[in-house]
């Protein structure tokens, strides 16, 4: 008895990546699960790709994402939602605003070099392999641009 309850407070501190909302939602407690934000500001732009990473824990699920538009502009953005009984409202953020330079291959897999701002400009790599963005350490999975979200 003793393993079961150790086995249970392992994975109740365990951040988890979910399947399907519909598969989650009842277990997690969350009013709705976090989904992708794309600014208003950006909502006349094609996106030329995006990709995300979606992550939970005991009171919060987010999303991060990475949005590349064909007139090479980036937006990063993160969403939270929260528990019902943490009660909190949910955030939408952008983290950084820039452009974008493809320096080998496509948007599947290449090389990228980011010029973001958030705080002071800085010059960023990215590298894609097999559909996932690795940028600043986060792996970001590239997603369908039809599934994209309405800007808000």
């Amino acid at each position: 008895m003793a393993a079961a309850v150790m086995l249970g407070l392992t994975f109740a501190s365990c951040d988890k990546v979910l399947d399907t909302e519909e598969d989650q939602t009842p277990k997690t407690g969350f009013t709705k699960l976090a989904e992708a934000y794309l600014p208003e500001s950006y909502g006349d732009k094609t996106i030329a790709a995006w990709y995300s990473v979606y992550s939970e824990n005991d009171y919060k699920s987010k999303v991060e994402a990475v949005f590349l538009f064909t007139d090479s502009a980036v937006a990063v953005t993160k969403s939270k939602t929260y528990t019902v009984e943490d009660g909190r409202e949910p955030v939408h953020d952008v983290l950084s605003l820039g452009i974008f330079h493809q320096l080998e291959g496509d948007l599947i897999n290449g090389n990228l070099s980011f010029e973001l701002s958030s705080g002071m400009p800085q010059t960023r790599n990215g590298r894609i392999r097999d559909g996932v963005l690795t940028l600043d350490g986060i792996a970001y999975t590239k997603q369908d641009n039809a599934q994209a979200p309405k800007a808000q």
